[in-house]
């Protein structure tokens, strides 16, 4: 019966070994955000203009050979 269980003892102790280093390893190479990039990270005003989008919808509707909702709808129908 020991012999039986040493070789689940040695692979339960490799997966053990390997789950510490991994473990070590993923914690000292956490990312650190710069703290110059705060000064990007900002809220979009509340109050932002929809027209350039709505231009930009026209505008592409008008342009591209499928209109986006012909494309979506096209998708959509795949699935």
């Amino acid at each position: 019966m020991k012999t039986n269980a040493m070789p689940i003892l040695v692979l339960l102790l490799i997966v053990a070994v390997v789950w510490i280093v991994f473990s070590v390893y993923f914690n000292s190479n956490e990312l650190d955000i710069d703290p110059n990039a705060t000064s990007y990270m900002q809220h979009i005003n509340p109050s932002f203009l929809t027209d350039g989008l709505d231009d930009l919808a026209k505008r592409s509707e008008k342009n591209l050979p499928v209109s986006p909702s012909e494309f979506l709808n096209l998708v959509a129908d795949e699935k």
